[in-house]
């Protein structure tokens, strides 16, 4: 998938623009979120599901981070 910036506000359902500090929190806030969810459940289906909002939201954070060096 080609990701934008668009893709990375959606996916840390943050508002544009946004500065760094709080790109890089909310980063932190739902990782933090989503392997406590992960790893408290039982459900092998919810587990991939957060598994999958993980990737996905290491993809974004990355992307962020490259954008901003450029």
């Amino acid at each position: 998938m080609e990701m934008n910036l668009y893709d990375v506000y959606r996916i840390l359902d943050i508002q544009q623009p946004s500065n760094a500090e709080e790109v890089i929190a909310r980063y932190r806030e739902l990782k933090e979120k989503y392997n406590q969810i992960k790893e408290t459940t039982k459900d092998l289906k919810t587990q991939m599901l957060y598994q999958r909002k993980l990737i996905e939201l290491d993809d974004a954070y990355l992307y962020f981070l490259r954008h901003q060096m450029q």
